[in-house]
């Protein structure tokens, strides 16, 4: 079953350079947190949009507009079978990003009074948007980094809520709240309840119940690109009331019934909110791929990646000087591991991984500072606030991640455990140097050659070859070289 799922993925035959190899690797991917690769039958849908029907919808009455029409419409209704939303008192607007569905069930929410709840451990695009339209309180954490359910129900109690906004599941640790307890007490404080599925719309099967079920998740927020499709495709579900009560998130062309110099009828839901022309072949490769997820079933998914979830967990916590944050129970986590390797950066870590072994992790703070502060125990933050406000330039300290997904086996585990063991022991090829460093951006590092010089060391683009260049690396103000043994803070 596995290897034919691997064989529907074009990418599991990437191959790559490594450092000292005679050959090049085969790519081992624990980067699905960040974007997931689309399967050949995605690409397909996608492709033959694009040869054979592209053009735009809803205002042409030939065949390829209709075509393409049908094509388009027919994605809400796959969202809606995936998810388990009631079409007639729900919809999904099409979107180009989590990021922008968040954006919009809080822009939908910012015309009711109360404040929005959210928590610590947010990717910041479930935070800042809310921040953007209205008063926020932060749910905290306990000392696990699980959400602290005493501190929602009292907030809930002391505070005029209207939303609260919480992750399905974590990119940084996996974790997975009790969404239906957490839904059942927004209901009872008279409350709505916002999820950012961007992690688990892949990995775990999704009921939002039906409307009077006190666990009802009203609003819920998720990407294709998370979810084995192509770049640019999104949804928001939520309530047609809700949709229809606000004037359209970005006004336009096909928001609109009825226009006149002085005055406008908006359309209902979805269309209001889904102004301009959307990304057509995005939304169809988008329907796709939850078809093919749940062809091939969620329960079974879920299983395959708890397992190796459990292989990878016990695996790195048996390495001495190796840390794993967050909760650590299979049951209520998704394939996310975040860890570090003491006194080794992570961004060098994340480095050897690549360049020596073809393995693609991310490091950083994963777009949730709050989280990652609370889950390293940084004391203080708003020092570093203060030094990046002033224009100091900072090394902040990180993680690295390694996130599970379909297609991986339990071979690919052991390599990384493996080259773990190697970086831990200080045993890697290269000697790196870091020249420059940003959360949620490449990073660029020099490659000493036999201590004669150095080299700029980074992949180049389309072939898969690594670009040579010459000249020392100068490190600029605040940047320091990064050496075995050193620390990142």
């Amino acid at each position: 079953m596995l290897e034919t799922i691997r064989n529907e993925f074009p990418i599991c035959m990437q191959k790559f350079p490594i450092m000292g190899g005679v050959e090049e690797k085969a790519l081992i991917y624990f980067d699905h947190g960040a974007s997931t690769h689309p399967p050949r039958r995605v690409i397909d849908a996608h492709c033959t949009f694009v040869e054979k029907y592209y053009s735009n919808i809803h205002r042409g009455n030939h065949n390829l507009s209709m075509i393409a029409t049908d094509m388009f419409d027919k994605v809400e209704e796959v969202i809606m079978n995936f998810i388990k939303g009631d079409q007639e008192t729900n919809t999904a607007i099409l979107t180009t990003n989590t990021t922008c569905a968040l954006d919009l069930a809080a822009y939908v929410m910012s015309n009711i009074e109360g404040i929005t709840l959210t928590t610590l451990m947010e990717h910041h695009s479930n935070y800042l948007p809310h921040v953007k339209y209205g008063e926020v309180e932060i749910i905290g954490l306990n000392p696990d980094g699980t959400l602290n359910m005493e501190d929602l129900k009292d907030k809930l109690d002391r505070l005029p809520v209207k939303l609260v906004a919480v992750t399905g599941a974590s990119n940084v640790t996996g974790f997975m709240p009790d969404i239906p307890e957490i839904a059942r007490l927004t209901h009872d404080a008279g409350a709505r309840i916002l999820i950012d599925g961007a992690q688990l719309l892949a990995h775990h099967s999704i009921d939002v119940l039906p409307d009077e079920d006190p666990g009802h998740i009203d609003f819920f927020a998720a990407a294709g690109h998370k979810a084995y499709a192509p770049f640019g495709s999104a949804f928001l579900f939520g309530p047609r009331i809700l949709f229809d009560s606000i004037e359209p998130y970005i006004p336009g062309g096909g928001t609109v019934q009825f226009v006149t110099p002085r005055m406008n009828i908006w359309a209902k839901s979805p269309d209001r909110h889904q102004g301009g022309t959307p990304n057509i072949p995005g939304a169809i490769a988008m329907g796709e791929s939850l078809k093919f997820l749940k062809e091939v079933g969620l329960d079974k998914i879920r299983e395959h990646e708890k397992f190796l979830y459990k292989y990878m967990l016990d695996g790195l916590q048996a390495i001495n000087g190796v840390s794993v944050y967050g909760p650590k129970d299979p049951d209520r986590c998704i394939g996310v591991i975040t860890f570090n390797i003491t006194d080794i950066p992570n961004e060098l870590v994340a480095a050897i991984l690549n360049y020596e072994a073809a393995i693609a992790t991310r490091n950083g703070c994963f777009c949730a500072h709050p989280y990652i502060q609370s889950l390293l125990d940084i004391e203080e933050p708003e020092e570093c606030w203060n030094k990046f406000n002033s224009g100091e330039n900072l090394f902040l300290m990180g993680a690295v991640r390694a996130t599970i997904g379909i297609y991986n086996n339990k071979d690919e585990i052991d390599e990384l455990l493996r080259m773990v063991r190697v970086i831990r022991d200080q045993k890697w090829k290269g000697d790196y140097d870091l020249k420059a460093a940003s959360m949620c951006q490449p990073i660029r590092f020099t490659l000493k050659k036999g201590g004669a010089g150095t080299a700029t060391c980074l992949p180049k683009m389309g072939n898969g070859k690594r670009e040579m260049g010459k000249g020392k690396c100068e490190t600029g103000k605040g940047e320091k070289p990064v050496k075995p043994g050193a620390t990142c803070g």
